[in-house]
């Protein structure tokens, strides 16, 4: 029996079962290893269910096959059981393990110096025919400049690969070879890859050196060369100027190997300071380089000049325009320069400009309105580095006109009140030395309302007004009409001051008649408003005065404000005093008078109380007085005349003994209820008012006495008691003191004035 096994070690691989068949089955039964291989290995009946007659043949774990070595096993199995056994022999045939195979190699890859980046430089083509088989692939020996990857994105194949930042020399090292082994599990196959360096060749300036010219004048910015360069290996090249410099510099096109020359704007370039300069022009690329010189000559600037100049020119006045070109300056600039004009005259405000690019030369306004015969213009040119010496043009200036004149360019003008309206106030003269030139007229006011009032006519000049001139109504009293004149070119003012003066108009009342009623009163008491109604259209102070014929002294008036007033007391009360006055109130401004009349009635007032003839009165009556008894009678005085003269009499309604006694309207005392309640000897006392009919009163007291029987009253001849002063015993008690008083007092003045008069007739003696 044989079986055929590959170098493969595999733990406790089965690589055959070994059947035995006992006709006496003995369940003791087994297999003995008749060649005894440290690999092989029977595995009893127990590995085998369910008949338990078949043996494994076994390869030991961790055994190593090598075909070269040992290519088969032969195996001698042997199975017994208790008594007998059988033998025979087994072989076990080893394949070889296929190696894997370097498909790509041997080969040479050829890379440029300049590399320096991670590179793919070869991709390995290794396969093997056990396509269960890992295969690994490494360099033999190591190397630093390279690596061996797996490629993306199967990462199956294996890459060389430039290691990144890797410094490559041609003229160091100008190869590699590199030993790359691939091995499976059990073989290793070798083989050689061989990198040849490309040596870098360095960039070639194919135009330099070379030279070029620029002016001096040149402000732009200015292309001034083309570089050409060539590279073998066709790296970017990039160029410089060593030592850099700020007048030029270096610019890349849109060719990969063209590189331009520039030259900066505005670099005062000045030939007689500096003729020529040397640039130095390096081009490289990352490796290697080339350089070369570049020359600039810098050419001198001619100064422009004029071909039409000296010249002149004329100009009609009176058609000029503002913006009229008269002449244009032709220049001639040999490098063609762009030039710039100027212009100055012999005169101040010359009417003139020139275009500084195109030398057109221009009105700046019109001058149909000068009288400037002609003008000398100076014209200079500049290309901006030579500044040509200045030309003339002379300019006649043609047809002029003459200007208009008023004879009098300031006067002053009075113009009364009270002109009509279109009355002619002033007519200005104008002259003109152009007798064919017509004129018009215009007036600005000041102030403006002066155009309400006066009027300038605009072919004549005249001046008129256009309303009735009334000092009083007018705003402003003085107006400045400034009038000019013009001949539509030329023009002349004239400011004439119209000054109105007023007219004295005479003060009118209005109304004429007027009435005022008011009450008798004291002196320097205003009487009522009249509210004069007068005008006086100037506006003037005026002065009352009044005249009442007889009454003129009684009443006053205000000289300024017309108001009336009582001289003195005015009481009707007093006989012959009137209760009406007529009066004349005039006015005037002290050259006019106007006159209004004015009636005032005076209304009695009620200016006085009744006043009682005594101040008390003492009336004697028997207590046993019957109701209705006469006491006596009491009288009160009113200076006032007509109602407010009569008294009415009433005792005070507060007075304790009120109800014992009536008094009547002519002040009679009567008693109205029994007196038998008081005794003989008592006194009683009443107030007795007497009030006139406008309620103005006065009041006395009375006493009532009661006499004992064995006093005879007195009776006077009208039956009243009086009470004199001297029966009065209370007056008694102070007026004889005060007699004594009074005369010692007398005595003590005459006294001193004796002793005076003795003394001053001593001195008048001893002098």
């Amino acid at each position: 029996m044989s079986c055929i096994k590959t170098e493969i070690a595999l733990k406790d691989k089965n690589l055959f079962v070994v059947q035995a068949n006992d006709q006496y089955f003995n369940s003791n039964a087994n297999v003995s290893k008749l060649h005894s291989i440290q690999f092989l290995e029977c595995t009893g009946p127990s590995s085998f269910s369910p008949s338990n007659t078949g043996y494994g043949i076994y390869l030991t774990g961790g055994t190593t096959l090598d075909y070269d070595t040992t290519s088969l096993y032969i195996l001698s199995v042997r199975c017994n059981d208790v008594r007998r056994s059988d033998t025979d022999s087994f072989t076990v045939n080893l394949i070889r393990n296929t190696p894997p195979v370097i498909n790509s190699l041997p080969t040479t890859e050829s890379i440029s110096e300049d590399l320096n980046t991670r590179t793919l430089v070869h991709s390995l083509n290794v396969t093997d025919v056990n396509t269960a088989d890992i295969v690994t692939c490494a360099f033999n020996p190591n190397n630093a400049l390279f690596e061996l990857s797996k490629l993306p994105p199967a990462l199956v194949d294996y890459g060389v690969f430039l290691v990144g930042g890797t410094v490559l020399e041609y003229d160091v090292t100008p190869s590699y070879t590199l030993n790359i082994d691939c091995a499976d599990h059990r073989r290793t196959v070798s083989d050689v890859l061989t990198v040849a360096i490309i040596r870098n060749e360095p960039p070639t300036i194919v135009n330099l050196p070379m030279s070029a010219d620029i002016p001096e004048s040149i402000t732009s910015e200015s292309l001034v060369y083309t570089i050409s360069v060539t590279d073998p290996t066709n790296d970017t090249v990039t160029c410089v100027i060593t030592p850099a410099t700020s007048i030029f510099y270096l610019q890349t096109t849109s060719a990969q190997f063209e590189t331009e020359i520039w030259v900066r704007g505005n670099q005062g370039f000045v030939y007689d300071t500096k003729r020529q300069y040397t640039l130095n022009i390096e081009c490289a690329d990352q490796r290697n380089n080339d350089s070369a010189e570049f020359y600039v000559y810098i050419l001198r600037n001619m100064p422009p000049y004029f071909p039409n100049l000296q010249d002149k020119t004329s100009v009609l006045s009176r058609t000029s325009a503002a913006g009229q070109i008269i002449y244009t300056v032709q220049s001639v600039d040999p490098e063609s320069d762009n030039v710039q004009y100027s212009l100055s005259s012999n005169t101040s405000n010359a009417p003139f400009i020139i275009n500084q690019n195109t030398g057109a030369i221009s009105l700046t306004r019109s001058i149909q309105t000068e009288q400037e015969p002609g003008y000398d213009l100076y014209i200079s040119v500049s290309d901006g580095r030579n500044m040509v010496a200045a030309r003339s043009l002379s300019v006649r200036i043609t047809d002029v006109n003459s200007p208009p004149h008023f004879q009098v360019p300031v006067q002053t003008l009075t113009v009364l009140e009270n002109i009509n309206s279109g009355s002619s106030i002033f007519q200005p003269t104008i002259t003109d030395e152009d007798l064919s030139d017509v004129h018009t007229f215009s007036v600005v006011y000041s102030p403006p309302d002066g155009a309400v009032y006066f009027g300038v006519d605009k072919s004549t000049g005249l001046i008129t007004s256009l309303v009735d001139i009334d000092y009083e109504t007018i705003p402003f009293k003085s107006f400045l009409l400034v009038v000019t004149g013009s001949d539509s070119l030329l023009e002349d003012t004239t400011n004439i001051t119209l000054n109105i003066q007023n007219v004295n108009e005479a003060p009118v009342f209005t109304k004429k008649y007027y009435s005022l009623t008011t009450s008798e009163n004291s002196g320097g008491t205003i009487i009522q408003n009249p509210y004069y109604q007068y005008t006086d259209v100037d506006g003037d102070t005026v002065k009352f005065s009044l005249d009442c014929g007889a009454d003129t002294g009684r009443l006053d008036i205000n000289s300024s404000s017309g108001l009336l007033s009582f001289s003195v007391d005015y009481d009707l009360d007093m006989v012959g005093t009137a209760s009406q006055i007529n009066c004349k109130v005039s006015i005037t401004d002290d050259e006019y008078t106007d006159m209004a009349y004015v009636n005032i009635t005076i209304m009695d007032d009620n200016d006085n109380s009744p006043v009682f003839v005594n101040s008390e009165y003492t009336f004697y009556i028997p207590v046993t007085s019957s109701v209705g008894s006469f006491v006596g009678q009491v009288h009160a005085v009113d200076n006032d005349i007509g109602n407010y003269g009569n008294v009415l009499y009433h005792i005070a309604l507060e007075d304790f003994n009120y109800g014992l006694f009536d008094v009547a309207q002519n002040g009679s005392i009567f008693v109205s209820e029994s007196l038998t309640q008081y005794t003989e000897g008592s006194t009683l006392n009443l107030t007795v008012y007497g009030v006139d009919t406008g309620g103005r009163e006065g009041q006395t007291l009375v006493f009532v006495v009661f006499p004992t029987t064995n006093v005879a009253p007195i009776t006077s001849g009208d039956g009243i008691q009086y009470l004199t002063f001297f029966r009065y015993s209370p007056n008694m008690a102070w007026f004889v003191p005060l007699m004594f008083i009074l005369f010692a007092t007398f005595c003590v003045v005459v006294h001193t004035i004796y002793k005076s008069n003795c003394s001053c007739l001593k001195k008048n003696e001893w002098r």
